[in-house]
């Protein structure tokens, strides 16, 4: 009997815990629907009402400006780059940006709806460069231990790749949470570091996804910024015909004729470029309106987006 009332008691405090456990959950997620409300807005509504005070300018000094000749005809291209998530990779590409690496080499692997690559390519030793500065491959930045600050905004803990996913000052963010460790999705337009199989390799060969978000490859390889104007350019690359994604070029086609870090050039050849701050009340809604499309066209709201289905907004100051 006593075996029995012990049962008994056993599993009225387990069911109890249970529900304890199922209340916190709910919380939690009223919470985060509080949070990201739907709202009477569609996506550009809500960019269009967005006051200048949550826009932010782009620091000239973590802005590449590559120049692209296509069969040539001039392109340009605008990144961003992300030091906080990735410092080894941004201060090593800004060095060899400064030595000219890049210049006058070659997208020489594009694969329609996956990345297009370029870069030089040292064929032999005699290829190889000396540098004053920077190295030709570094180690691996996969993921960050970096504590992030009060501008991250938690958004998505229903992600198969990350335990959670967010943004943090113009990118989103993947983020373990039992290692505390966090790193930069590979959302449509970001720009990372090929590599070899061995992870410290990346450092020369540069890629941009050209399509859907590619998240297989988070924690594979370092992503370090991102495609802020110039992604047309990009689409208009030669694309390859075959698996391998290697592309057969002329001399004229795919050329990066040069890149240069924003602050090499004189104040008035910068692009004024502003990114919508994602820790801003305008981009709270904005997440909003991406989860509940609430314009009169659509007929059913999902209440879900993926982080990477949310395009962060840029604007260019005239």
């Amino acid at each position: 009997m006593r075996d029995f009332q012990y049962l008994i008691r056993t599993i009225i405090l387990l069911a109890a815990l249970s529900l304890s456990g199922c209340a916190t959950v709910t919380q939690n997620n009223h919470s985060d629907e509080d949070l990201f409300a739907p709202i009477k807005a569609g996506p550009y509504e809500v960019i269009d009402q967005a006051p200048d005070s949550d826009w932010r300018s782009v620091s000239a000094d973590n802005m590449l400006v590559m120049t692209l000749s296509l069969s040539g005809v001039e392109r340009r291209v605008v990144f961003e780059l992300m030091p906080e998530m990735a410092p080894g990779h941004v201060a090593n590409t800004k060095a060899l940006v400064k030595q000219g690496i890049f210049d006058d080499t070659q997208f020489y692997r594009v694969i329609d709806g996956f990345v297009a690559q370029g870069g030089p390519m040292f064929e032999e030793d005699s290829d190889i460069p000396e540098l004053s500065t920077g190295q030709l491959s570094i180690a691996a930045e996969f993921t960050t231990d970096k504590e992030l600050d009060t501008a991250y905004v938690a958004f998505d803990s229903r992600d198969g790749f990350a335990d959670e996913t967010g943004f943090y000052k113009g990118f989103a963010v993947g983020r373990d949470l039992t290692a505390q460790s966090s790193w930069l999705l590979h959302c449509y337009g970001v720009l990372a570091a090929g590599r070899a199989n061995e992870p410290d390799t990346g450092g020369t060969e540069l890629y941009i996804v050209n399509g859907p978000a590619q998240r297989y490859l988070d924690r594979n390889t370092t992503v370090f910024g991102r495609v802020l104007d110039g992604m047309d350019a990009i689409q208009a690359l030669k694309r390859a015909q075959n698996l391998s994604g290697v592309v057969k070029l002329s001399a004229d086609e795919n050329v990066i004729k040069q890149i240069v870090v924003g602050s090499q050039l004189p104040p008035g050849q910068r692009p004024n470029l502003e990114v919508m701050r994602t820790d801003s009340v305008s981009f709270k809604r904005l997440l909003a309106a991406r989860k509940n499309r609430n314009e009169d066209w659509f007929v059913y709201q999902h209440n879900y987006i993926d982080a990477c289905g949310v395009p962060i907004p840029v604007r260019l100051v005239e």
